[in-house]
């Protein structure tokens, strides 16, 4: 019995750095190259979600759904660009 636990604990001991390695807030994933483009997907999961709630008939959905991410979109755009205009000129 105490070799089964001796033995567990070296592999625990050996697997702890691997195990703890990775730590969301303090470690977080190298993304910096395309994290924008992770904003389309998310804009588009909250348009459909959004008309789902909203919309009466579903056939609807996929339009409207459409038309709200572009229009998310284009005012993050704007105001992105609002932003940088406010910062280069001021």
């Amino acid at each position: 019995m105490t070799a089964i636990l001796g033995l567990f604990s070296c592999v625990i001991a050996w697997a702890q750095p691997i195990v703890l390695g990775f730590r969301p807030f303090l470690d977080p994933l190298p993304i910096d190259g395309y994290w924008m483009l992770l904003l389309i997907p998310m804009v588009i999961a909250i348009s459909v979600v959004y008309k789902t709630i909203k919309t009466d008939r579903l056939h609807k959905i996929p339009r409207e759904a459409s038309i709200l991410a572009a229009q998310i979109v284009a005012f993050m755009a704007l105001a992105a660009a609002a932003l940088w205009m406010l910062t280069e000129l001021v």
